[in-house]
């Protein structure tokens, strides 16, 4: 029950990116292109009918641009566990090569050629995220539609004091596990 019309189409399409942020270059894309397509008229008939576009801008309050989705996450989380394994690993490896010095030298990858395969494997498609392009095109997206709607800036203040507490949350977290290390 796919929609018919075209603009139905191209909203559903919006809806699904910016649930999945999948993939980050089009969402980094799709909002800076919703800040100035067509000289601002589609942002302006976007914040003008809050009622009608209920749907695409709700997704746009709830949107977080410091996580990336889908695919990305998972990979990053995918690679911080084989980082972890690999230190595990070479802690036991130290420790019984201390232990038995006259076993025979083994093997070592060079850690740097690990990193590129990693970066261009897992890193590289959440880069959008990392280096803040997609909170920086949604700032600005949320800025300009508070201009041109000021109904609006009671959701977009309380959406940017969502993001300015859980950040800070995961800063403190974040700090922590660095002490702890």
């Amino acid at each position: 029950s796919a929609p018919s019309r075209p603009a139905a189409r191209q909203a559903t399409r919006l809806h699904s990116l910016l649930t999945s942020k999948h993939p980050p270059s089009l969402l980094h894309r799709a909002l800076r292109a919703s800040c100035s397509s067509h000289h601002g008229r589609e942002l302006d008939r976007l914040a003008s009918h809050p009622r009608l576009h209920a749907r695409a801008i709700h997704l746009l309050w709830k949107l977080d641009p410091f996580s990336c989705g889908g695919d990305a996450a998972k990979g990053l989380a995918d690679l911080e566990a084989a980082r972890q394994r690999r230190r595990r690993a070479m802690a036991m490896e130290t420790l019984s090569s201390s232990r038995a010095a006259s076993s025979p030298p083994r093997v070592h990858i060079a850690e740097e050629a690990i990193r590129r395969k990693e970066r261009a494997k897992f890193v590289a498609p959440a880069v959008p995220f990392v280096h803040y392009s997609v909170a920086n095109a949604h700032l600005h997206l949320v800025l300009q539609m508070v201009s041109c709607n000021s109904i609006l800036a009671r959701s977009a203040v309380r959406s940017l004091w969502g993001w300015l507490t859980d950040f800070g949350g995961r800063w403190v977290a974040m700090e922590r596990e660095r002490v702890r290390k």
